[in-house]
């Protein structure tokens, strides 16, 4: 072993044991990888290449690796991932030129890391206070770490011949990473123009929400059933003449949508899932009602939602800030993952409920034979019953085609199918789930849809092989809930009372901090320091109010700020108009929260 790779591995070991003894054998034989050739540069500075790629300048790699992360993009992020490092000098210039920001550093292949461990001094690099190590790591686990760190605070350092060694991984891991910035875009989007619909609906909902029990109570509780999730595309039509024979085989899980669909048919489902706020999604429960079916739904739902007609309703954890609150001091409803769609929801619960086998009816995250809904739609209904001459139903089928940019793409028989960009990040959704949870498998009655890694086309026929578990899931569905609801009822109304509390004192904290700003622009002449330490003492109260996490959710997002605050002359203008949107976020919370 050359005497810097027993350096660099004694600050490894001293930083990273654990992995470090995972990769014992590996420093104990250190194996140059295949096609790399080390070479010097003209300044004597060690180099190398890759099938006659340079990995590094081959006349100064110390200054090429500097000009590389003094970039502006570099300066003003909170964090600089790179994909794949060559030997390394990139990640040593990043460490020792930012010493208070993230450094993460990725790798798909053991041997490469070792090799940048042979060849340069990682110092810098193993004594960064900040310092992420991704060597070997799957994609879902990078993915949950960046986003842990936040994709719009990293700047990425990507080299094509620091990726040649194994390009499919890296131009995989750039798709996921690109479909979550999306998905953060997306759901920014959403929040600036749902938030306060969000925050109305739940302070309407409390009062309902008091008495209904968390749906944790079927965790893991029809361990060794299957299930089948009911979504509402088009191709739902060819599965609903076995639906009843498929609910004595399986947990049935409806997603909203297509709940019309399953009573046509004859069959209430074991549970529906209603988690869209908007109003127009409870249009799909007009006029009906499932006497045996069991509501899963969220604190922010619109309100009519909790007076539907069903055998009983469950909460799950809300996402959203008050929600989280109040479950913080009652008790844990039971989380839910939430993928953008609602059937990403259902999925999820039947696989937190312990089936280890899902069968997926009408997931087609597309349009197969240009078709948008199934038969009978709560869309389709209302297309033909505001048609007209000067705007016919295929208007809006029309719109539903080719409104969202569509494109085609394979399906599970090897044609293809249109899709369009909202409903593939859905399916990315599902196939990032199919990697995490490896031990549930996922089947689709649908063929004509989407094709979705991870899922596997199954005939129906192959369900109704399945025995019927009629008497099993009813032993587990008519167990008593066990929860004690006078207590959940006073620890709702003390979670309240707190929350009003905090948020009165980060009011008066606003408008206090508000008086300082006008104040100082007020008389230019004041103290600078003495200000900013009051307000300094002011944003420390107000960060570490608990309330605080609450009122995020309608103050204004960064890209808002920045357009709110861009005409200001100074900072202590800025810090004003910053104070004035916590005390709008504030009093509209106070305001709806008055009646709960």
């Amino acid at each position: 072993m050359n005497s810097l790779l027993n350096k660099n591995r004694l600050l490894f070991e001293k930083r990273f044991p654990q992995l470090a003894e995972q990769y014992r054998p590996l420093f104990d034989s250190p194996v140059l990888p295949p096609d790399v050739e080390i070479i010097t540069g003209r300044n004597g500075q060690v180099s190398a290449t890759y099938k006659g790629l340079s990995l590094h300048s081959a006349y100064n790699p110390e200054r090429e690796a500097q000009k590389l992360i003094s970039e502006e993009e570099a300066r003003k992020a909170d964090a600089g991932v790179f994909l794949g490092f060559g030997l390394g000098y990139g990640a040593a210039a990043f460490a020792k030129e930012y010493a208070s920001k993230t450094l993460v550093l990725i790798e798909c292949n053991p041997e490469w890391f070792l090799l940048a461990l042979s060849t340069i001094d990682f110092s810098a690099v193993f004594e960064h206070q900040s310092l992420v190590l991704l060597v070997g790591a799957p994609h879902q686990t990078i993915i949950s770490v960046l986003e842990k760190i936040g994709l719009q605070n990293c700047c990425f350092f990507k080299t094509k011949s620091h990726t040649a060694h194994n390009e499919q991984y890296f131009i995989n891991l750039e798709n996921l990473i690109e479909r979550n910035r999306q998905k953060k875009e997306i759901n920014d989007r959403t929040l600036e123009k749902f938030s306060t619909l969000w925050l109305k609906n739940m302070c309407r909902n409390i009062k309902a929400a008091e008495e209904l029990d968390g749906v944790a109570r079927y965790f893991g509780a029809f361990s060794g059933m299957n299930a089948c999730v009911v979504a509402a595309g088009p191709s739902l039509d060819d599965v609903l003449p076995y639906i009843k024979e498929i609910q004595k085989r399986t947990l049935l899980v409806c997603v909203d949508t297509a709940l019309r669909a399953c009573l046509n048919a004859g069959v209430e489902p074991d549970f529906i899932i209603i988690v869209d706020p908007q109003y127009w999604n409870i249009r799909h429960l007009d006029g009906l009602s499932a006497q045996k079916s069991r509501i899963i739904t969220e604190l922010a739902v619109y309100p009519p939602v909790f007076r539907f007609s069903c055998k009983e309703k469950l909460l799950c954890s809300s996402i959203y800030p008050l929600g989280k609150y109040i479950e913080k001091q009652v008790k844990p409803r039971g989380e839910l993952g939430a993928g953008g769609s609602v059937v990403t929801t259902a999925w999820d619960f039947a696989r937190q409920c312990g089936c280890r086998r899902i069968f997926m009816a009408g997931l087609d995250l597309g349009f197969p034979e240009r078709k948008t809904h199934f038969k009978g739609s709560t869309f389709e209904e209302r297309s033909h019953r505001l048609s007209a001459r000067l705007h016919p139903a295929e208007t809006d089928s029309f719109n539903a085609l080719y409104g969202a940019y569509p494109y085609e793409v394979s399906n599970y028989e090897g044609g293809k199918v249109l899709t369009d960009k909202r409903m593939a990040l859905y399916a990315w959704w599902f196939e990032s789930k199919c990697l995490e949870f490896a031990d549930v498998k996922t089947f689709t009655l649908c063929p004509k849809g989407v094709g979705i890694p991870g899922i596997t086309p199954v005939s129906i026929e192959e369900v109704l092989k399945i025995k019927d578990i009629s008497a099993e899931k009813a032993a587990v569905l008519d167990k008593p809930s066990g929860t004690d609801f006078a207590a959940q009822k006073l620890a709702f109304a003390s979670a309240l009372q707190k929350a009003k509390d905090e948020l009165y004192e980060m009011l008066k904290s606003a408008k206090k901090a508000q008086r300082i700003c006008k104040d100082a622009l007020e008389n230019p002449g004041t103290n600078t320091l003495s200000i900013n330490k009051k307000l300094s003492e002011i944003d420390s109260g107000l960060i570490h109010n608990e309330a605080a996490e609450l009122a995020s959710l309608v103050f204004p997002g960064e890209k808002q700020l920045e357009v709110l605050t861009a005409k200001a002359q100074n900072p202590f203008e800025k810090s004003l108009i910053v104070y004035q949107e916590i005390e709008k976020a504030v009093t509209l919370h106070l305001d709806y929260l008055k009646n709960a």
